[in-house]
């Protein structure tokens, strides 16, 4: 297991447990969030501007530890991870370079979380429920993805904070499928620990995703996920903590 890395997080801890743990901020809470971890960034003699320097930030302060990650800074990539905590939208963005963000429309409007966001990557705001915000989404990742050689998106596509037990294939959104077929990208299934600064975090990187229908794409990544949770031993992964409000299954969710 990777060693916890020396770090005052006593500022951090306060913050989450003010908040009421880590999978349910306000724009304005991650605002704050995000300021404290720029802090605590340059506390480390980082530079908080720059997307490899932040990320690493961010290793260290949740004491991250990537499990079979490949080189992903080169070629087409769409991740499609659990989603377990506000700050995944940050892990993902900054892990490498070019990366574009489907992020819930919240993060679109708070100009002071964007002064941070805009700095270090892309993100495009989905309205739920919304089918001409949907196909937008769908087309501006098409275009992030074709634009360069290497690119990549990160598409949450439980579509909101659930763990993967409560969620069901249909609740899955296909549209990555779409996504990947008209972009040549490779489909990346990732499962991650809820990010915490209690605990180290462990990331882990699957194979493709080899699916003909989009049909049949949510229980093809809910295998994937299940199978990639299943591989982290020594300890066994952690289950999330998550509020009233994930905790229920997403069918009966008014978002």
């Amino acid at each position: 297991m990777q060693e916890i890395y020396d770090i005052d997080r006593s500022e951090l801890k306060a913050l989450i447990r003010g908040y009421g743990g880590v999978d349910s901020y306000t724009t304005t809470q991650a605002a704050t969030i995000m300021e404290l971890i720029f802090k605590m960034a340059a506390g480390m003699g980082l530079d908080p501007l720059k997307r490899a320097d932040f990320f690493e930030a961010s290793k260290r302060i949740f004491n991250i530890q990537l499990i079979d990650m490949g080189d992903y800074a080169h070629g087409k990539y769409v991740f499609v991870p659990n989603h377990v905590t506000e700050f995944d939208g940050l892990l993902f963005g900054t892990i490498i370079p070019n990366m574009l963000v489907v992020a819930k429309s919240d993060w679109g409007s708070n100009p002071h979380l964007n002064e941070f966001i805009n700095r270090l990557f892309t993100i495009v705001c989905l309205i739920r429920k919304d089918n001409a915000s949907g196909i937008s989404v769908l087309r501006k990742c098409i275009d992030h993805l074709k634009a360069s050689a290497d690119s990549a998106v990160t598409v949450f596509v439980q579509q909101t904070i659930a763990d993967i037990d409560m969620t069901t294939p249909e609740d899955v959104a296909s549209g990555v499928h779409y996504i990947a077929k008209k972009a040549d990208a490779a489909i990346i299934p990732v499962y991650s620990e809820q990010v915490s600064p209690e605990y180290p975090t462990r990331i882990v990187f699957g194979a493709p995703i080899i699916c003909d229908n989009k049909e049949d794409f949510g229980a093809a990544w809910l295998k994937a996920e299940y199978r990639l949770r299943d591989s982290i031993s020594d300890p066994a992964a952690r289950v999330p903590v998550l509020c009233e409000k994930h905790q229920k299954p997403i069918s009966l969710r008014d978002f």
